[in-house]
């Protein structure tokens, strides 16, 4: 999480203003903070205003869009402006010139996050209006945070590894120390025999299966595991078409419309396919089908074996025989 607001994020300065209104030695933690506050303090000096005019400082939270929450003190006094619990003041200055020290201490979540944040300086009159082109802003960012959130959402039966140790299988919810972390699932699950989870990538585009990840904020990635199923084919002849297919997959399942069926074949004895059968209902007549796969499937080729030309031959050399048998007995 990244904290904006709205003011001017770059505010332009003109000559004038700038020898009015000056912002100096901008002071802030820029390693990790791992306590509950932060201190974030500058210098301000002015010069050529009205006695009378409001000089402000302010700690602009980029992300949420408004005032950091926080504290201010100042070597000018007491606030006559601010807004309760953020980091804002506003004094109303009695010489035309001079200097301040503004100290802010701006509250830090536990949990990891980056803040974008901006000081800003500028001057109001005495009603309250801001005076054109007083505004100056610098913008800086603060690491906070002893803890962050790491979030994994997979499905029910998808078991996640982090940093070597595997997790219950679902999704995680975990919090850990900000760093690098090591965050893994399996390349494939299975439901049960027929039906099987295939890894399809993360949700920011990675594809890597084993990913090493420098978490500074809490952060929510998503697993995206995609459905197969089994395609089994049961046939004395040679089938195509048998295998893993995603979930909605048009497969083509073929065999031959008729084959030899060994000894026999050499007779002319013919198999001829008779149909694609599933579960003993009949799913399709033709041997090039095409299947859509929204579901396991086990399909038995079922043919019938045609002996016409064996049965015909047969007959054949049996009146062969016969006639020659005839002709032996007339000789004798």
């Amino acid at each position: 999480m990244v904290v904006l607001f709205s003011n001017c994020a770059v505010s332009i300065v003109n000559a004038q203003a700038a020898t009015s209104v000056q912002m100096l030695n901008l002071s802030y933690p820029t390693q990790r903070v791992t306590t509950p506050t932060a201190p974030v303090s500058f210098d301000v000096t002015f010069s050529s205003v009205n006695r009378g005019d409001i000089l402000y400082a302010e700690v602009w939270d980029f992300d949420i869009g408004q005032f950091a929450v926080g504290t201010v003190t100042g070597t000018l006094g007491t606030c006559i402006l601010g807004y309760r619990a953020r980091a804002l003041c506003g004094w109303r200055l009695s010489e035309a010139s001079g200097s301040e020290h503004v100290v802010f201490q701006l509250q830090i979540s536990n949990h990891a996050l980056i803040y974008d944040l901006g000081a800003i300086i500028g001057l109001s009159n005495s009603t309250g209006q801001d005076l054109p082109n007083s505004e100056i802003t610098q913008r800086f960012v603060i690491k906070g945070g002893t803890i962050l959130a790491l979030n994994v959402t997979v499905l029910d039966t998808v078991p996640v590894t982090i940093d070597d140790k595997q997790q219950p299988p679902g999704s995680v919810s975990i919090l850990l120390a900000p760093g690098v972390h090591t965050i893994s699932v399996p390349n494939m699950t299975y439901l049960d025999n027929s039906t099987r989870l295939v890894f399809g990538g993360w949700n920011d585009a990675s594809m890597q299966l084993n990913r090493t990840d420098n978490l500074e904020v809490d952060t929510v990635l998503a697993a995206e595991y995609i459905k197969q199923y089994k395609l089994t084919l049961i046939s004395p002849e040679n089938a195509t078409g048998a295998g893993w297919y995603y979930e909605g997959s048009i497969v083509q399942i073929s065999v031959p419309a008729q084959t030899s069926p060994g000894l026999v074949g050499i007779l002319g004895a013919k198999m001829i396919f008779e149909g694609w059968f599933e579960s003993g209902q009949l799913k399709t007549t033709s041997n090039n089908a095409t299947l859509q796969m929204n579901s396991p499937h086990t399909l038995i080729a079922e043919w019938t074996t045609d002996y016409t030309i064996p049965i015909i031959i047969v007959i054949a050399l049996v009146a062969a025989l016969v006639v020659i048998v005839v002709i032996l007995r007339r000789r004798k």
